[in-house]
């Protein structure tokens, strides 16, 4: 397992949560699917660019890698984009008690992805706390809004469906992280632009940053590099772990910025169940990473059982 691969992803991530929620709240720039298609733009220009130059080992692309990666690059577009709906009309504690149950979705459809056996009763037990913290949680929103909820929810299934497949990729045809990246920027490049002239929010976009100011052009270009960040982040740390690690480190990574989502963008107004759903979802979220913890420190062992 690569600890700085998963500590990477998990810093990246947790501070991307709030540089979009400056963008979508602070500036109401509410085009999710712009900014998807701005940071797939960025990510395969500046990689193409590099391969070029022979500074990054990536594959050149090509329509039978493109095949292979159209699954998750699908799965992919439909996450980012969906997550960023949510994001501008829910509160980070409540987006991040979401987002935990990532790894319920993933434990069920693993093993018709990736070929496994199904998961053990504790692992069915922690994943249940974590959904159970959630549904709890949603209860005691005052501020619920049904369509960001829906948003976030089919970006969980979206998210754990695009982690398996790349994992699956990875081990299958051997690609690297940077090359997954790449091929799947370019995949999501001709899906984000059709969803962005169909709904006119290319031309919407356009306008709004014309009229703004210098700040919001600097903060904006912050958030399409770090997007680029993230999502190497991300494959890295699935292409050199698993999908399960890297929700896994997404739960951990949900336990601080909810602690600090609590005080910030105008807090959440706290009630008795959304902090009793929090905790539930924290102390499952916790249960969970033990569990995992203790299965991978028993896999050796049982291998060396095994040797006569």
């Amino acid at each position: 397992m690569s600890v700085s691969a998963a500590l990477f992803y998990g810093v990246c991530s947790g501070s991307m949560a709030f540089i979009n929620k400056v963008v979508v709240t602070t500036y109401d720039f509410r085009y999710p699917n712009f900014i998807m298609l701005s940071q797939m733009l960025f990510t395969a220009a500046l990689l193409e660019i590099l391969r070029r130059r022979g500074v990054v080992n990536v594959p050149q692309y090509t329509i039978a890698l493109g095949k292979d990666l159209l699954i998750p690059s699908v799965c992919y577009a439909f996450h980012s984009v969906f997550a960023l709906t949510a994001l501008s009309d829910m509160n980070i504690p409540m987006y991040n008690v979401i987002k935990r149950c990532v790894p319920l979705v993933n434990l069920f459809i693993a093993p018709f992805i990736l070929k496994k056996g199904p998961p053990s009763i504790p692992i069915v037990s922690s994943v249940s706390m974590i959904t159970i913290g959630c549904i709890v949680a949603g209860m005691g929103d005052i501020e619920f809004n049904l369509y960001a909820y829906v948003y976030g929810f089919i970006s969980v299934l979206s998210q754990a469906l695009y982690l398996l497949y790349i994992q699956k990729t990875g081990i299958d045809k051997q690609i690297s992280a940077l090359g997954v990246l790449f091929i799947n920027s370019v995949n999501c490049i001709p899906l984000l632009l059709a969803h962005n002239l169909v709904t006119f929010e290319l031309s919407k976009a356009v306008t709004f940053l014309k009229a703004n100011d210098p700040v919001f052009i600097a903060v904006f270009l912050v958030v399409i590099c770090m997007g680029c960040v993230l999502n190497y982040s991300l494959f890295l740390c699935t292409t050199l772990n698993s999908a399960l690690t890297t929700s896994l480190v997404g739960v951990i990574k949900g336990v601080i910025t909810t602690c600090i989502g609590m005080v910030t963008f105008g807090g959440v107004t706290p009630t008795i169940m959304i902090i009793t759903g929090i905790i539930i979802n924290s102390v499952g979220g916790g249960w969970y990473s033990w569990i995992k913890y203790q299965e991978k420190l028993e896999k050796p062992n049982d291998v060396a059982k095994l040797e006569p």
